[in-house]
């Protein structure tokens, strides 16, 4: 797929990746940002990353999970801004978690090499302080080659399968998903029909997945791709949202039939180097029994 510069999506589209004048406007509104200040209070803003603490509540949570805690990192973009690296080890120095998911987009653009975020990732990962492993899933910015580097590093690549977490006689199940935005195929849908019964959380980049991933018996949905619009109008209405399926999914915390879904606003920025009533951030994840 990446090969022949195509993209697949899960409802059999298939088109030729066009970017240049969606990338040759955005070249224009930048030069244009740049002779005014909104540029500099948008470029604060998105270095300025926060960590949101998000409490969830599920009927079948397994008892042994009760409390359990998951950091949710998407969209790093790590050659975004200056020092990523440094300002995200600082946001989750000292934090203590059950399990880290990091769910796509870890450089900036969609092509070419990609060695520049290793040395950035490699620190990230070393900060981080968990039990259960760390886990991730490629983005429509991502290449396959970055699977051996990542797994090196001690990231556990999820392609269209699933990883059990025990503690005593219970489980939960993790599925990871690649890109649906351009990378579907049935091997996704087949992960998702082969999942065990129980209590599962899916990770894919994008929110597109969610209507399969509910009708096959997920509670946890986690996500990204959007920036939560990055660029938005006040009160938050996005100007673009990258999304054709599930649009409504964009930000935050959402639900589906019995499916509640996260999607994170991302660490990073792509295109122009700025933020606008969005915010960058980091995600700590509870998961709790309903009483």
């Amino acid at each position: 797929m990446e090969t022949d510069n195509y993209k697949y999506h899960k409802y059999g589209r298939k088109t030729l990746i066009k970017w240049s004048l969606f990338g040759f406007l955005i070249r224009v509104f930048e030069v244009f940002l740049k002779q005014t200040s909104f540029f500099k209070k948008g470029y604060e803003n998105a270095k300025n990353i926060v960590l949101n603490k998000v409490d969830l509540f599920y009927e079948d949570l397994p008892e042994e999970f009760e409390g359990y805690t998951i950091l949710h990192m998407t969209d790093l973009h790590l050659d975004s801004l200056p020092k990523m690296d440094t300002k995200i080890c600082e946001k989750i120095n000292g934090l203590k978690v059950d399990l880290c998911v990091l769910t796509g987009d870890y450089r900036e653009g969609t092509k070419g090499n990609f060695k520049n975020i290793l040395a950035p990732l490699y620190q990230i990962v070393s900060s981080i302080r968990q039990k259960d492993g760390i886990m991730a899933v490629l983005g429509n910015h991502d290449t396959c080659n970055m699977v051996e580097p990542f797994e090196k590093a001690g990231i556990t690549m999820l392609i269209n399968e699933t990883i059990n977490i025990d503690r005593g006689d219970s489980r939960i199940s993790v599925t990871g998903l690649d890109d649906p935005y351009y990378y579907y195929t049935y091997q996704s849908l087949r992960a998702l029909e082969e999942s065990p019964e129980g209590f599962k959380i899916v990770l894919v980049h994008a929110p597109s997945m969610y209507d399969l991933a509910s009708k096959n018996g997920y509670s946890l949905y986690l996500t990204g791709h959007t920036h939560g619009g990055q660029i938005c109008l006040p009160g938050g209405i996005p100007v673009v949202r990258h999304l054709r399926h599930g649009r409504k999914y964009y930000r935050g915390v959402w639900h589906y039939a019995n499916m509640t879904g996260y999607t994170g606003q991302g660490v990073g920025v792509v295109g122009i180097p700025v933020r606008f009533n969005t915010q960058s951030e980091i995600t700590v994840l509870r998961l709790n029994r309903k009483k």
